[in-house]
């Protein structure tokens, strides 16, 4: 490490901060498959989808420009780039799961 350069918040130094949580928008300006996800326990629904940050998808490396981001609805795991700052999620993968008919109506 470079002395002088502050580190305290670069992702697994001081622990990897990882998450859970339910895609809420997927439609990405950028067209990049970036996600605002309501990360479970905290992201609480008192903060506006529009405040979530978004969350960017990590791609496979011999697949970097098919950018298809997950469903409203579905979960996805992750992780924090910045550590317990939570403001820069990256998501990992979708977890699969059953929908519940009246969750979608």
């Amino acid at each position: 490490m470079s002395k002088g350069v502050n580190n305290h918040n670069f992702a697994g130094l001081n622990g990897f901060v990882w998450w859970m949580g339910e895609i809420v928008n997927r439609f990405d300006e950028l067209g990049v498959g970036r996600c605002q996800v309501r990360i479970f326990g905290w992201y609480g629904d008192d903060i506006p989808v529009e405040d979530l940050p978004w969350a960017f998808p990590m791609n496979p490396i011999n697949n970097t420009r098919h950018f298809e981001a997950p469903s409203l609805g579905e979960w996805v795991v992750g992780f924090f780039m910045d550590g317990d700052s939570g403001q820069f999620p990256i998501m990992m993968g979708v977890v699969p799961g059953i929908k519940q008919a009246n969750d979608y109506e």
